[in-house]
């Protein structure tokens, strides 16, 4: 078995060994150790990823071991291992708790790589024109939608729900191109962004504690240099994936984040504009048209009632965000 020979390269004897996901849990002797696989082409990244952290002064992250002939990588197959110690769920606080400690150190995260470089006039209005006519294109295809459901005799539940929301929908995309534009305007005047190592992936299952209750960041595979709403946004979106809720925790966790790594102006803007945009809705739609999955028809109903779900929670975030902005 390929791991076992990894194994021998860390001078491991494993006596039981358990698959989750992409990681094996090595257990050998009193040690508990974690065998990641990930893609070449994402594993070269933590070659420099690592150093750069320590030059930075930032270690929460669960450090690398290295093999007997002193690489922290093994090649096999195409596929990159690293070992680490195993930290994980025995130590994991309850969820609200674990959710603002991995905050508070994104947050450091980003505050010691955070560099700030100049943007010039033709960046800002390529982006600006660029997504805008994007978004521009998608409510269109809204707009078709609605033209040809509300051209039917009978329209299938789907279409019926979709018919109930598609103004909510139509006011999102609004207030996400507004923003967009506001956007544009103070980046001309400022000229100015800041970039930050972003982590990739962030999520509660990357962030790990040990038996002190300190938390570290894992999975830096698809870490890279961009904005910061570029990790605050995927972890956002998935959380408001669920039913109605009033967002405090949601609210909580960003102004942790924000306390330690203030966002500025134009970062706001821009993090709310992308919040609100509700492309999955589209995603949705097409996904819809190119239906083959049996019972289709209540699936898909079912999702349309959960993407107005994700909708309105991503309202109420804004709407809070909105009055902070102002008060």
């Amino acid at each position: 078995m390929r791991v076992y020979e990894i194994l021998k390269e860390y001078q491991i004897q494993p006596r039981h060994l358990e698959k989750i996901g992409k990681v094996y849990k090595v257990f050998s002797g009193n040690n508990v150790f974690a065998l990641k696989e990930t893609e070449v082409t994402k594993g070269r990244n933590l070659f420099s990823i690592y150093p750069f952290l320590y030059h930075k002064g930032f270690y929460r992250f669960v450090p690398l071991y290295p093999a007997k002939n002193g690489q922290y990588m093994i090649l096999r197959d195409q596929k990159l291992y690293y070992l680490m110690p195993w930290l994980g769920s025995e130590s994991r606080p309850v969820e609200t708790n674990h959710a603002r400690k991995m905050f508070r150190e994104l947050a450091r995260l980003h505050l010691l790589t955070s560099q700030e470089m100049e943007m010039d006039q033709t960046n800002i209005e390529d982006h600006f024109e660029r997504t805008s006519g994007q978004w521009n294109k998608e409510m269109q295809y809204l707009d078709s939608w609605i033209e040809q459901c509300e051209q039917k005799w009978y329209m299938s539940p789907f279409e019926w729900e979709f018919v109930q929301y598609y103004h909510e929908f139509q006011k999102a995309y609004e207030y996400a191109l507004r923003t967009l534009k506001i956007w544009k305007d103070t980046m001309l005047e400022s000229k100015k962004i800041r970039t930050v190592l972003l982590h990739g992936k962030v999520s509660l299952d990357h962030f790990v504690f040990d038996d002190k209750g300190y938390g570290y960041f894992i999975n830096f595979d698809e870490s890279r240099i961009g904005s910061s709403y570029q990790d605050l946004l995927p972890f956002l979106s998935n959380t408001l994936s669920t039913y109605p809720m009033n967002g405090e925790d949601c609210m909580e966790w960003l102004n942790i984040y924000m306390k330690h790594y203030p966002l500025k102006e134009t970062e706001l803007l821009l993090m709310k504009s992308y919040l609100a945009h509700p492309g999955f809705m589209i995603r949705l739609l097409n996904r819809y048209q190119t239906r083959v999955a049996p019972n289709h028809e209540l699936k898909y109903t079912k999702k349309i009632q959960q993407a107005y779900w994700k909708l309105k929670n991503i309202e109420n975030i804004i709407m809070k965000l909105e009055m902070q902005t102002e008060s």
